[in-house]
């Protein structure tokens, strides 16, 4: 074992040569931005024709007079693109500033901006850092990539104190900590290397301190963006154990862990929607358990070395939402045993426990910390889900604490060049002729408040115009102090406006029109053998209404929007019937209803997810004829259907094991199918009814008997939506 005073000796080392590698000015790798203002010694631009600008310049509409108007200066651009320095040379009394925004030069814009004072849903939230080991959160690698060129580097440490842990009795405290470091050489590549060393101390070891210090990782990631927002990849790792009690080469372990990456960030799918979804799939194949083969090491002993005797298979999620200073991610990893006999591990007091009970589980809550530049900030807190502790496999904490921190260093002293692009306008005197008088205005629904495209504005004399996407119009010029409009367009009330015309800029007019929904009528009766029945009628579709058929013959009206409908008729005694209809703006459609009485004799149950029928649907022998015997008893499975609201039904077809097989299968199908067919020729939609036969593969009794192939032929209705 390496004493505890060697690894603070290690660190501290480590530390002060960081500090000692640059100055404080050098720390910062980004030179400071272009003054955006020139010496004093600097001439002045000479006043010539101007260059023209990178960005387009729009010119504001000037407001015509309403009498022929003197000479008037234009606006002309004379300075854009270019860094505020050159404004100084611009004589402010000849022209007027309109517009400066900043901007980097494309590819010097910071690899690791500050979050401070960010939008809620910036992309520059997102920053990618490096957790444990490479980029990612702390413990779940990322598929997301940052530029290339960048090296990142990282400490983390570890924390856990518990009683009772991994056995009774036990006191456990474990500290650790890993640095890191990653370098992008390629914009699709990622290599990282980390260190680690961990001290833990339990009464149930021997010796009770046990410190394990050399613990190195190396590691390649490629990944690349494959479509809006997802990204994928693999990572590829080499581990290796320093050996317990000396540091000779034959004792080390090693471990290889390669892992398919993915990330979705919605953030690219939606600008509301500020999350980085990442998963990971992979195995770790290592052989700790061969540090230590001169004993049998307890529970205490493997959770103090992180002793594995059985590679495994990883699962990993992550959620990070991306956040202005503060970035809160959740994480959930699984490491399951491969290789387990019969799926049982050794519990401490000599029980037999399921691996699957003892397998590390852990969910994790964090926070990242983005405010500086460069500099990101971790915590957060892992919960172990573990319920058992086996022999075997390192017992899982049921928390460990972790802190630290990463910064991100461009070696290649990549600067930042940033612009300030201005837009200035100089007066010219240049005569304009005054601007035709014309009518404009926005065309909208009056219930939706929406724009109408395809609106015809027509004035007298003048040609007619129609109204863009945006429902906006504009007409020809015309001369008469006033006009009447006529705005017209199919499905709506035409209207008539007449305005007064402003000789001095173009006349506001915004319509609103009316929908002139044209609707139908329908007429409907219920009867049972001729005789008029008192029903309720229920309407389903394009609008919804009920109504009530009286005794006296007499239909009742309703008048609805134009569209499909179904309309179910249901009257106490007498089972339910439902149509499905199509009815055109304006038309009048006749609904009859001939009610069934319901029979005294029940033969249907609803139970929720099947309806059972008391009697089997006879068929014509070998065929899928329906015989008119069974007709009473699907009535009333159209009964229960409708009485109970059932959205989705499926016809299930079954025969006894007589026949050939491939002839049972057919024949159960088209007896499956034809019921279905009886049941939308009584009303049902076709969508909620679906058919499956199953031939003679599912028996409910045997095929022994006359009776036994009896109950084997029937047909079952299952329920899959309420």
């Amino acid at each position: 074992m390496v004493p505890m005073h060697r690894t603070l000796i290690s660190v501290a080392v480590l530390v002060a040569a960081s500090a000692l590698a640059q100055t404080g000015d050098e720390w910062s790798t980004f030179p400071p931005a272009p003054a955006t203002t020139p010496k004093p010694a600097d001439p002045p631009p000479p006043k010539v024709e101007p260059k023209p600008a990178p960005p387009p310049v729009v010119t504001p509409k000037a407001t015509p007079p309403a009498a022929p108007p003197a000479p008037k200066p234009v606006p002309v651009p004379v300075d854009a693109g270019v860094p505020a320095a050159r404004d100084a040379g611009v004589d402010d009394a000849d022209t007027r500033l309109i517009s400066q925004k900043e901007r980097y030069l494309a590819g010097t814009e910071p690899h690791s901006p500050s979050t401070w004072g960010k939008a809620w849903n910036a992309p520059e939230n997102g920053r990618v850092t490096v957790g444990q080991v490479g980029i990612g959160t702390a413990f779940v690698p990322s598929a997301r990539l940052g530029p290339q060129g960048v090296v990142r580097i990282s400490m983390l440490g570890e924390y856990f104190n518990q009683i009772d842990f991994p056995v009774r009795s036990a006191q456990n405290i474990r500290s650790a900590v890993t640095f890191a470091a990653s370098f992008q050489p390629f914009e699709w590549g990622e290599i990282f290397v980390s260190y680690g060393a961990a001290a833990n101390s339990n009464n149930r070891t021997s010796p009770n301190l046990i410190q394990a210090l050399g613990d190195l990782a190396f590691g390649l990631k490629a990944s690349r963006h494959w479509g809006k927002g997802f990204h994928a990849g693999v990572d590829l790792r080499l581990l290796t154990f320093s050996g317990v009690g000396n540091q000779g080469v034959d004792r080390f372990a090693v471990g290889f862990k390669p892992t398919l990456l993915a990330t979705y960030d919605f953030r690219q799918l939606s600008a509301s929607a500020p999350f980085i979804f990442t998963a990971n799939l992979g195995f770790t194949l290592d052989t700790t358990a061969n540090l230590v083969t001169n004993q049998r090491l307890n529970a205490s002993e493997e959770f103090a070395l992180n002793v594995n005797r059985y590679n495994r298979f990883n699962f990993n999620l992550s959620l990070e939402l991306p956040f202005p200073i503060v970035t809160p991610f959740f994480e959930y990893t699984l490491a399951s045993p491969l290789g387990v006999p019969n799926n049982e591990l050794t519990g401490p007091d000599g029980r037999f426990i399921n691996a699957s009970s003892a397998m590390a589980q852990v969910l994790g809550l964090g926070l990242k910390v983005t405010a500086v530049k460069d500099l990101t900030l971790l915590t957060g807190v892992n919960l172990g889900l573990a319920r058992s502790v086996g022999l075997g496999v390192p017992g899982t904490p049921p928390w460990n604490f972790y802190f630290g921190a990463a910064f991100a260093i461009d070696p290649f002293q990549r600067g930042e060049t940033k612009f300030v692009e201005t837009i200035r306008e100089r007066k010219l005197e240049i005569a304009k002729a005054p601007p035709p008088v014309r009518v404009e205005g926005t065309v909208t629904d009056l219930e939706t408040k929406k724009p109408l495209p395809g609106v015809i504005v027509a004035i007298a004399g003048v040609k007619p115009s129609a109204t863009n996407d945006q429902g906006q119009y504009e007409s020809l010029p015309v001369s008469a102090k006033s006009v009447k409009l006529t705005i017209a367009r199919d499905g709506y009330k035409a209207v008539e406006r007449e305005v007064a015309m402003d000789a001095a800029r173009p006349t506001r007019l915004d319509v609103a029109l009316e929908p002139d929904v044209k609707k139908a009528t329908f007429e409907v009766t219920a009867a049972a053998g001729k005789k008029p029945v008192k029903a309720e009628i229920a309407f389903t579709g394009a609008a919804e209404s009920k109504l009530q058929t009286t005794d006296t013959g007499a239909p009742a009206t309703v008048e609805l929007p134009a569209g499909t409908y179904t309309i179910t008729a249901a009257a106490e005694g007498y089972l339910a019937q439902t149509r499905d209809v199509q009815v055109l703006p304006g038309s009048k459609l006749v609904v009859a209803f001939e009610l069934v009485a319901s029979p005294k004799k029940v033969l249907v149950i609803f139970k929720g997810d099947k309806i059972e029928i008391l009697q089997q649907v006879h068929f014509a022998s070998g065929k899928s004829t329906i015989l008119p015997e069974s007709f009473n008893l699907l009535q009333q499975v159209v009964d229960a259907i409708i009485k109970n609201n059932v959205k989705r039904v499926r016809v299930d077809g079954h025969t006894d094991n007589r026949g050939a097989k491939p002839a049972n299968q057919k024949l159960s199908e088209d007896r499956a199918r034809s019921v279905m067919e009886y049941l939308v020729a009584q009303g049902l939609p076709k969508e909620r009814l679906e058919s499956m036969g199953y031939g003679d593969s599912k028996p409910i009794a045997p095929n022994l008997t006359a009776r036994g192939r009896e109950l084997n032929r029937r047909v079952e209705f299952i329920v899959l939506e309420k």
